[in-house]
């Protein structure tokens, strides 16, 4: 650049300076809504000398920076599609479902395909956002998207199938509603939903894939508009408050007024209405089994049990036989591996592990952790097959881990600490350990 050139960008910069100078705050905020980032202008309104005009400065930056971060993300969202783009693969279905953990209702699968080209600002998993958000995005996504199906299962066959399969069958169910069939399926989780289609599972993946956290957003808002619906039918449970989640007010209308054909027989405090009642005997074994120390204890409970076989109903065998199991997988490797597989897991997230395996008042908790202040107490579930382990923290087992964390606040900690129980179901396999995570999981388990 010659001097005649630099000069002339001087004096251009001079007369700038000096025309934003006689301008007013409110003046100079009505040109800058035109401007771009690179516009030189910001420079000469970081030197002046309003200190008015300066905080525009920094508020551009923040938006700026903001806008940033929120292009970073949403192409870290596409982490798992734009590969397969690029291969040529342009059906690329992800598939999220809703309602799994409530006491009522169905559970509700959606399958979002999104073109390469498709842009939806603010896109994330449904529970990272609010209500008004997931709405808006909800009809953003319906006409943007290039299919949207929808796929679900009704209580009576939750019942029957169990949970697990009643989700993956919700899962098929809207691919199979799709307008075309995809070439590609992601879905969020740890296991396949079994479709005709090429599939890919991802865990978290409604937090890392654009395709999945659209079809979070679709299935939570469906299934919550059809817990309005039913509010209607069955005003006296709240359904369009809590949409069917075990709340403090879901659970007091069940105990008023017992399940209606909406509740889910086989869930918590559903089945505990609706069962009948345990013999002492039974619960008696019961608490042995969850109170036994090591395996040899374990085993000679057994025998007893085997013992008075005929003295307990069928249904108590069963329900003995599964908690036998999953004591003695806790007490086993298999108990051990999953624990080690739950802290590592918690420790990347930034938890702080205060005790393992605190035993009081009857009860046993496998990790006692800490996050931001918030008491944790964690209750791990392992398992080697396919079922849901977490859906064995029964209300006995609640009642267990109550008593032995009043306990630990009591002797370990102030009276007034905030706290929660979660559920950690860790399902190891050769190549590691998969973990799903419930923070505040009696609230959804209770």
């Amino acid at each position: 650049m010659s001097i005649d050139e630099t000069s002339a960008d001087i004096s251009r910069s001079c007369e700038r300076e000096a025309e934003l100078a006689g301008m007013t705050i409110a003046q100079i905020r009505a040109q800058v809504a035109e401007w771009k980032s690179g516009d030189l202008g910001w420079a000469l309104l970081e030197k002046d000398c309003r200190v008015g005009v300066r905080r525009l400065v920094v508020e551009r930056r923040r938006r700026d920076a903001r806008e940033q971060a929120e292009s970073q993300r949403c192409a870290r969202l596409l982490h798992f599609e734009r590969p397969l783009w690029a291969q040529g693969v342009r059906r690329v279905a992800g598939v999220d479902e809703a309602g799994r953990g409530c006491l009522a209702g169905p559970v509700v699968a959606a399958a979002v395909v999104l073109s390469p080209d498709c842009v939806i600002a603010k896109i994330d998993d449904s529970k990272k956002l609010s209500r008004t958000q997931r709405e808006a995005l909800y009809e953003e996504i319906a006409a943007k998207a290039l299919a949207v199906g929808i796929g679900q299962v009704e209580a009576a066959e939750i019942d029957r199938l169990n949970i697990l399969q009643a989700s993956l069958k919700a899962m098929r169910l809207a691919l199979e509603n799709l307008q075309a069939p995809p070439d590609r399926v992601l879905i969020d989780g740890h296991l396949p939903a079994r479709s005709p289609y090429p599939e890919q599972a991802i865990i978290d993946g409604d937090a890392r894939s654009l395709s999945i956290a659209a079809a979070s957003i679709v299935a939570k808002v469906h299934r919550d508009r059809l817990m309005c619906e039913c509010d209607a039918r069955y005003p006296e449970y709240g359904f369009a408050a809590h949409k069917g989640y075990g709340s403090a007010a879901h659970l007091a209308a069940l105990n008023a007024h017992g399940p209606c054909p909406l509740h889910r027989r086989s869930f918590g405090p559903v089945a505990a209405l609706v069962a009948e009642p345990r013999s002492e005997l039974f619960l008696g074994f019961e608490e042995g089994i969850y109170d036994c120390a090591n395996l040899a204890e374990l085993e000679r409970l057994g025998e007893l049990v085997k013992e008075a076989a005929a003295e307990l109903t069928a249904d108590e065998l069963a329900a003995l036989r599964g908690a036998y199991r999953e004591q003695r997988d806790r007490l086993g490797d298999i108990g051990r591996r999953g624990e080690a597989a739950a802290e590592a897991y918690l420790k990347e997230r930034g938890y702080q592990i205060r005790a393992r395996r605190y035993r009081a008042a009857g009860g046993e908790i496998d990790l006692v952790a800490e996050e931001r202040d918030e008491l944790v107490f964690v209750e791990v579930k392992s398992s080697q097959r396919t079922s849901r382990p977490e859906q064995r923290v029964n209300r006995a087992k609640r009642q267990r881990l109550t008593r032995a964390a009043e306990h630990y606040i009591q002797c370990c900690t102030s009276a007034d600490v905030a706290c929660r129980f979660d559920v950690l179901a860790v399902w190891l396999h050769a190549a590691g350990a998969a973990i799903e995570h419930w923070p505040d999981a009696f609230k959804l388990l209770d």
